[in-house]
C-alpha cells in the first residue's frame, strides 16, 4: 500500500506574531493582576496608576493587531473569479 505523503504547512509569519503576541500578553496580564493581588493581601492603599496604564496599553496594542491580522486575512481568502 502506498502512503499519502502529508505536506507540512508552514506557519505564515503574522501568524506567528499573533501567536507570539497572545502569549505576551497573557504573560504580562497575569503578572500586573499578580501584583496588584500581592498589593491587595498587603493592605496597599495607594493607588497603582502605571499599571492600569500598562496593562491597558498592552490591550489596545494587542487588539490593534488582532484587528489589521482579521482584515489582512480577509482580503487574502476572497473568492477570485
Amino acid at each position: 500500500m502506498a502512503r499519502k505523503r502529508r505536506k507540512k504547512r508552514k506557519l505564515e509569519f503574522s501568524k506567528l506574531i499573533l501567536v507570539f503576541e497572545t502569549v505576551l500578553v497573557a504573560y504580562v496580564s497575569h503578572r500586573v493582576l499578580g501584583f496588584v493581588g500581592r498589593a491587595i493581601e498587603l493592605d496597599y492603599t495607594g493607588s497603582l496608576p502605571y499599571l492600569t496604564t500598562f496593562i491597558s496599553a498592552v490591550w489596545a496594542a494587542y487588539g490593534t493587531s488582532v484587528s489589521f491580522y482579521q482584515s489582512k486575512s480577509g482580503k487574502e481568502n476572497i473568492k477570485k473569479n
